[in-house]
């Protein structure tokens, strides 16, 4: 979404913003007003929690994200009724709530553990995902074009306002030009997968919670029907890009029972995968030095086609 699609007025999306939109969905919602308020992550959603209530507060950018929302909602309550390790959503509170132009979600807080979830779980949590039958709500098909687009042009508008772009226009323009040559093959490649159903979408270890004994796959935002080589790619590129070791993905592969750098398509979906992480992370480039920096390192090595040059997570 553009800046000039932005409601007349609407703050842009910042920590601040997003803490406005949680405290006026509280009151709209009835619940209780948290005084312990603390960022967990702000990217294409905030995500707030209060530990003294026991709720995670999820801020969507725009309430114009209604079906993606509810979207979200659905799968949580669905994945929780076929057994499986979801996060269930607080609804003894009406949600979602629009308040200041956002879509504000309630969610169950779950404290960090001291023990971190393993990449064996990522690989137990998809094998059984992808093996669950249809869901019965609606599920759109897996296309990550459009989030990306809307990210660049939003960006674009963001620098027509400043005297010092925060993105260069020639990152943009390289990265619309990667995305509109990527698009035709990864479609023909979902199209023609004979293994397409529900993926997560995003599924990877800081998606994950332990919940005393059990890890907990969350965020269903990306949630959608194609192919479940998409949900194996993110451990690839940590092995290609953020240097996991090669045993554990070796392990990891051998617990989930495939490998998808041995897949047809795999250099196209890890494309396309690898433009999604870029424009994500570019939205942080604006407030954040470290992603500014990041962002660089990976713009260059996305022009060399340089597929080996090692990226950080941040």
């Amino acid at each position: 979404m553009s800046r000039s699609q932005l409601p007349s007025g609407q703050d842009p999306f910042t920590e601040s913003s997003a803490a406005r939109a949680v405290l006026e969905a509280v009151r709209l919602a009835g619940a209780p007003q948290p005084h312990d308020l603390e960022l967990l992550r702000l990217g294409e959603n905030a995500l707030f929690a209060s530990p003294a209530q026991g709720l995670v507060y999820r801020v969507a950018r725009s309430d114009g994200l209604t079906a993606k929302v509810e979207k979200e909602l659905a799968t949580a309550r669905w994945l929780v009724a076929q057994g499986f390790p979801g996060l269930p959503p607080r609804d003894e509170f009406r949600q979602p709530v629009s308040a200041m132009g956002r879509l504000v979600t309630f969610w169950q807080y779950v404290p960090r553990s001291p023990r971190e979830p393993l990449l064996t779980d990522l690989a137990v949590l998809l094998r059984d995902l992808h093996a669950l039958p249809a869901p019965n709500f609606p599920v759109p098909v897996l296309n990550p074009f459009p989030l990306m687009l809307d990210r660049l042009r939003e960006a674009g508008a963001q620098s027509a306002d400043r005297t010092d772009a925060a993105v260069p226009e020639k990152d943009l323009a390289f990265l619309v030009a990667a995305c509109e040559a990527s698009e035709g093959a990864f479609t023909n490649l979902v199209t023609a997968d004979p293994a397409v159903g529900l993926v997560h979408g995003d599924a990877h270890r800081g998606n994950l919670l332990r919940h005393g004994d059990r890890v907990l796959l969350i965020d269903y935002e990306a949630v959608a029907l194609g192919p479940r080589t998409w949900d194996l790619l993110p451990t690839a590129t940590a092995a290609d890009r953020f240097g996991l070791a090669p045993a554990e993905y070796k392990e990891f592969c051998a617990v989930y029972g495939a490998d998808v750098t041995r897949q047809h398509g795999y250099r196209i979906l890890r494309t396309v995968r690898e433009l999604g992480m870029t424009t994500w992370l570019m939205q942080n480039v604006p407030h954040s030095p470290a992603a500014a920096h990041e962002f660089a390192i990976r713009m260059d090595s996305l022009r060399k086609g340089d597929h080996a040059a090692r990226w950080h997570a941040l």
